[in-house]
């Protein structure tokens, strides 16, 4: 299912891929492994000892907090791969991103936290109701099958029963500014899937870099690990796709409004507009 590719040859049918539910891996560079080099020295600065252990230890939650507080958005971070988009011939002017977040996924699915927790399955496309959304997702330490990003292929143009119709990013951003967790941070799941599904466990390397459409139904992992997971993530919409109607189908999503102000354009900052 993962497609290795260290550059784009054709911009606009790797588009056409990623928007039909293909799944490409971008090879370690010298961009992608510097970035997660800054990474890994930005969060030791912040806990010492041995990150992937801190689930061991009676404040990890106040420790996963800190490190991705103190990380999101992270300039470092942010200049590292908008180089790593030029360099791979995705970023043609245009292209929009929301925050660069790294996050904390405990041995144990036991933390509330959303940015330091499991996540459930759901598609990114539930809460911002962008078709045109593209995933970057990477690990910054090694992942293993029982603590990392799980897909379910067979369901990228399959509805499920969801919550979209009610769920409003609006409120999840309000109560996450006031620092109340309870809302749910993304559309839940209504149905029980069939448990022969077909999944897929990312086991990507540090310096690889995982792409895919935001329409993938996907989850982390439920088991009890031995480790904790370190990842970091971001999304990107370009202008020409949104121009030009590409975009990934919409099987399943009833949210009532688009939520585009949460990307910003990587030149300029500006914030994505949509007029129609």
């Amino acid at each position: 299912m993962f497609i290795p590719i260290e550059k784009i040859s054709n911009l606009q049918e790797f588009k056409k891929d990623i928007f039909s539910g293909k799944v490409f891996v971008f090879q370690k560079s010298k961009t992608s492994n510097d970035l997660i080099t800054q990474i890994k020295n930005k969060i030791q600065n912040i806990y010492d000892g041995e990150i992937e252990k801190i689930h061991y230890l009676k404040n990890s939650e106040d420790i996963s907090k800190d490190i991705v507080s103190k990380l999101k958005n992270h300039e470092d971070f942010r200049k590292l791969f908008s180089n790593f988009l030029y360099e791979i011939g995705y970023n043609k002017g245009g292209t929009f991103w929301d925050r660069f977040v790294v996050r904390v996924a405990p041995a144990e699915n036991n933390l509330p936290y959303r940015e330091a927790s499991r996540i459930n399955i759901h598609r990114d496309t539930w809460g911002t109701n962008l078709y045109q959304q593209i995933n970057w997702w990477a690990p910054v330490s090694n992942v293993e099958e029982k603590n990392t990003m799980i897909f379910y292929p067979d369901y990228f143009d399959v509805p499920v029963k969801n919550t979209t119709s009610t769920w409003d990013l609006n409120i999840y951003l309000a109560n996450r500014k006031k620092g109340d967790f309870s809302y749910p941070s993304a559309p839940q799941l209504k149905e029980d899937l069939p448990s022969n599904i077909k999944k897929i466990p990312v086991t990507i390397k540090p310096g690889e870099i995982l792409c895919f459409s935001g329409a993938h139904l996907h989850s982390s992992s439920k088991e009890k690990s031995e480790n904790t997971r370190i990842s970091f993530e971001i999304r990107t919409i370009c202008e020409n796709d949104l121009n030009s109607s590409a975009q990934a189908p919409n099987v399943d999503c009833d949210l009532q409004w688009k939520f585009p102000k949460i990307f910003k354009k990587i030149n300029d900052n500006s914030p994505l507009k949509i007029t129609s």
